[in-house]
């Protein structure tokens, strides 16, 4: 019995050590914070630097406004980059202090099998365990903020493709074109799916 007992107090210290590590872990608003995100700033955001780009490049080239398919690849750049470097400030400003996360990944003691136990728990696979409450509450905060990052990072890919699918829809008549057409929507398809999950 003795191998048992050693394996149970093993263990025990692992959680005992995952519980000193949740002690004061907690999300005071990143819901709240990626909504404002997509609800003012992303789409203002992606309207100007659009908007911007485009007209700057019609500009720069002194096109004709009539032509505004052909530089909207411009805007979407300028869109991508503006996305990129809005993302990570309001990243470092907003949605960092939302949560108060610790030093150290509150599952880093556990093994992987009991890491995918909690993981489980936070999906709502599994039943949560009441006696490890406190150590998969500051788990699926840490989770929440890693996905709260990628999720301010993530609209920039999507908007890679616009400009070619708006281009192919606006002209491009030929054979090569038309078979184009529905692998550039598979793929802007998958991109916001990936995005979903």
């Amino acid at each position: 019995m003795s191998g048992m007992d050693d394996l149970m107090a093993e263990s025990n210290d692992r959680w005992a050590d995952a519980m000193r590590r949740a002690q004061g872990i907690e999300d005071n608003g990143l819901g709240e914070a990626v909504k404002t995100y997509y609800t003012r700033y992303f789409p203002a955001g992606l309207f100007i630097l659009v908007a911007a780009g485009t007209m700057g490049g019609i500009l720069a080239f002194r096109a004709t406004l009539a032509e505004w398919a052909s530089f909207l690849m411009f805007g979407f750049l300028l869109a991508v980059l503006g996305i990129l470097i809005g993302g990570l400030v309001y990243n470092a400003k907003k949605v960092v202090p939302a949560a108060n996360l610790g030093k150290i990944d509150v599952l880093l003691s556990l093994e992987s099998e009991e890491q995918k136990q909690v993981r489980r728990q936070i999906a709502g696979k599994a039943p949560i365990d009441p006696e490890h409450l406190e150590v998969t509450r500051a788990a699926a905060v840490q989770l929440r903020k890693g996905l709260a990052t990628q999720m301010l990072l993530q609209p920039m890919f999507p908007l890679v493709f616009i400009p070619q699918a708006i281009n192919f829809a606006l002209r491009g008549d030929s054979l090569f074109a038309w078979t184009r057409r529905p692998a550039l929507s598979l793929m802007i398809a998958s991109m916001a799916r990936l995005h979903q999950l």
